[in-house]
């Protein structure tokens, strides 16, 4: 009897933990039927940036050339010998530096002999006119006498300035290039003794398209590089040449550079670049948050928390940013990452990045 008793008790104690387990299962949503979670919708997490503007301008390469800002060749004006030479090859002279002397002994005595003659003609011409003060000579010999005297001071006048031209001084400071002529070597007018070059400043040649003569003129600075270096310098444009090729629809033009350390030399190469179609204000954002789509190109920003794309017009291009001409203002927040997976009124959380648009331009 007891036994009985006690098997009906364990009975009762398994159907009552059975129901407590099927009301616990049934408080939680069984996978797969259904039933709504009580979490929110998911969030995607994305990077972006704020857009700003600034002035962004394209870039044209054209070739220059560097020219002497001031350069002749050294060559004397009258024939004769050269009897020295003031000056070393390669080195800087100054204006108004004796280069060379010729010799000039003949002149000095042609010069002498006319002193002589000029005195002997001044006491005749005084003589005449102490005569010509009795009337004892007529009015035409006291002229004959005074223009005697008068004719060979010209003409010791013309051997002066022949005198002086024995020598040959520098017009300007400038660095002198290799000599051709010796001392002791004859010469005549224009014979090159050795070229004189002024190469501070210098001066950079190039030829700017038609299409940009409007952008640039005298007072414009632009940059250039040289052949085996990328460190940019600094020009500025002084000279237009006042017409336009019309083989290669080009306009000359002339800049100058600072040359204090010699490091332009004429006839060197030079790439110049030309800052055009510059843009005061331009709206910017980084390349890779432009998708390209059939109606032309789009990107997402984010407001209130969610995704909303813009079609957009794009402008100058570089490798790392582009400029929005319309459908973006200064201030929006666009996203650079995860574009593939977002969709217009996705939630997003954008985390900023400092992307530095003037390193790019």
């Amino acid at each position: 009897m007891n036994v009985y008793i006690m098997y009906r008790y364990l009975i009762w104690i398994f159907l009552c933990l059975s129901v407590v387990m099927l009301v616990s299962c049934g408080d939680a949503p069984a996978e797969g039927s259904g039933q709504p979670s009580r979490q929110g919708p998911p969030v995607t997490n994305v990077r972006g940036v704020v857009v700003d503007t600034l002035e962004v301008a394209n870039e044209v390469i054209v070739p220059g050339t560097f020219e002497a800002y001031e350069q002749l060749n050294i060559t004397p004006e009258v024939a004769g010998m050269i009897r020295s030479i003031n000056f070393s090859e390669g080195t800087v002279v100054n204006r108004g530096q004796l280069l060379i002397s010729m010799d000039g002994r003949e002149i000095s005595g042609e010069i002498a002999k006319l002193e002589l003659e000029i005195k002997l003609a001044e006491d005749e011409r005084q003589r005449a006119e102490r005569l010509f003060a009795i009337q004892a000579i007529s009015e035409e010999e006291l002229l004959r006498a005074k223009n005697r005297e008068a004719t060979l001071i010209a003409e010791k006048d013309l051997l002066e300035v022949r005198k002086s031209k024995l020598n040959v001084y520098a017009p300007f400071t400038g660095q002198v290039g290799l000599r051709h002529i010796s001392e002791g070597n004859f010469v005549s007018p224009g014979t090159r003794i050795a070229t004189l070059h002024q190469l501070n400043p210098i001066k950079l040649d190039f030829e700017v398209p038609e299409t940009y003569i409007d952008q640039l003129g005298v007072g414009s600075h632009v940059t250039f590089t040289t052949v085996g270096g990328n460190t940019l310098h600094n020009a500025t444009i002084y000279a237009v040449e006042p017409g336009i090729n019309p083989q290669t629809r080009t306009m000359r033009m002339r800049a100058r550079v600072d040359n204090r350390e010699v490091r332009f030399l004429p006839g060197r190469f030079a790439q110049v670049r030309l800052r055009v179609d510059v843009s005061p204000g331009a709206v910017m954002v980084p390349s890779e948050a432009v998708i390209p789509v059939i109606e032309g190109q789009m990107l997402f920003v984010s407001r209130n928390g969610k995704a909303k794309g813009l079609s957009i017009r794009t402008g100058i291009r570089t490798e790392k940013a582009v400029q929005i001409l319309e459908g973006l203002h200064a201030g929006d927040t666009v996203i650079t990452t995860g574009l593939m997976s977002l969709a217009e009124g996705a939630n997003v959380n954008v985390e900023l990045i400092d992307f530095s648009f003037e390193n790019n331009f």
